[in-house]
């Protein structure tokens, strides 16, 4: 995704071609910051496109973290920003709610911990979103829902109360301690249980399950960790659910951490194929256009001339499709967001892809009476 464009402070471009001609002039002692605005950095949303497409290879987000590092250092974070390190270190999650009975209403549901259920094949991993937002909440209900249909709900645990942050907010922002603190505690908690699959509505916990943990203790690389697009593809494919077709149009939002980032593309447009009709953004797969959430950004303001999610609705809502699929809770709420703030709530729907399935699910007495 282009920064260079004058809506946001950044332009990765500019941004390494300035620390090469200080680099130059200065030798490998020379701060930064001299020539580097705060501003610059905070408005990365680590989506991945600048290094992806860059063709001479230069790692741009390898860099940005690196000087985000060194402004947690120095303190020198907003209140926003301290706030949610302030969350991760007193709650143990980035939403700063007690994190005891965060899983209370999915037992309600039907679902077991792994203490209730210590044969489980799949731990569900809610993540702060899924268990603390209401919007998102709404998403893994409808998960829950697709499972009890397939009759796999006994083949599911939570981790209840003992689930805490995944640690990429923090790690995105800049704490590296932090990140590290909670990826050891979690992994450890994935050893007790034996924890051999993870499924996440998350592409951020995905990503950092897949990629980062695994670099902190080999043991990770045991670990299968599935997307739920993935795990509801399977089950289609499987015949363990069955779901009918419509004449509804439907777009996808790829998120950046799960098609940039681990090429996850497909899944999404086999169920949505299934199901009705695909109309593509010009911007999709692993090309897809950022949502303004990554990076730590769902949690503090940047400044913009117009903001990512806003530009992003547009390019989705130009394919006229009557409903926009999501992939991520935090996608989800930028763009529900952003058509508030447009005031297009009634012209396009935004649901995630589970809520789809759900929506078209064909009970099980319906498929033998047909």
């Amino acid at each position: 995704m282009s920064r260079g464009c004058g809506w946001q402070a950044l332009s990765p471009r500019v941004l390494v071609r300035k620390l090469a001609l200080l680099r130059n002039s200065a030798g490998l002692e020379a701060d930064a910051f001299k020539v580097i605005n705060e501003d610059e950095l905070w408005a990365c949303t680590t989506c991945g496109a600048c290094t992806y497409s860059c063709p001479v290879g230069v790692r741009h987000i390898d860099i940005i973290m690196d000087l985000r590092r060194k402004l947690v250092e120095l303190g020198k974070l907003d209140q926003k920003k301290s706030n949610l390190l302030l969350n991760l270190s007193q709650y143990n999650n980035s939403m700063g709610m007690p994190n005891y009975g965060r899983h209370d209403w999915l037992k309600e549901l039907g679902v077991k911990t792994v203490q209730e259920n210590p044969s489980f094949e799949y731990l569900l991993w809610v993540g702060c979103m899924g268990s603390f937002d209401n919007r998102a909440r709404e998403i893994i209900t409808s998960l829950i829902e697709i499972l009890k249909v397939a009759g796999l709900l006994d083949k599911i645990a939570i981790l209840g109360d003992e689930e805490t942050c995944c640690g990429d907010p923090a790690r995105r922002l800049g704490e590296e301690g932090r990140f590290q603190e909670l990826a050891l505690n979690n992994i450890e908690l994935f050893k007790k249980y034996g924890v051999k699959n993870i499924i996440t509505i998350c592409p951020h916990g995905y990503n950092v399950f897949k990629n980062d943990y695994p670099k902190i203790d080999p043991w990770m690389g045991n670990v299968k960790v599935i997307h739920h697009s993935e795990f509801l593809e399977q089950l289609i494919n499987d015949g363990k659910i069955n779901v009918g077709r419509n004449n509804t149009v439907f777009t996808i939002h790829d998120p950046c951490y799960l098609a940039r980032y681990n090429n996850i593309t497909k899944p999404q447009r086999v169920i949505v194929n299934k199901i009705g009709n695909l109309k593509e953004a010009k911007k999709h797969g692993a090309q897809t256009f950022c949502c303004g959430a990554g990076g730590a950004n769902y949690w503090y303001d940047v400044p913009e001339k117009k903001r990512i999610s806003h530009i992003r609705l547009e390019q989705l809502m130009e394919t006229n499709a009557q409903t926009i699929v999501t992939l991520c809770p935090f996608c989800n709420a930028m763009l529900t967001d952003a058509a508030r703030v447009k005031g297009v709530e009634d012209r396009v729907r935004i649901l995630d892809i589970s809520e789809i399935v759900k929506a078209s699910l064909i009970k099980p007495e319906e498929v033998k009476a047909s």
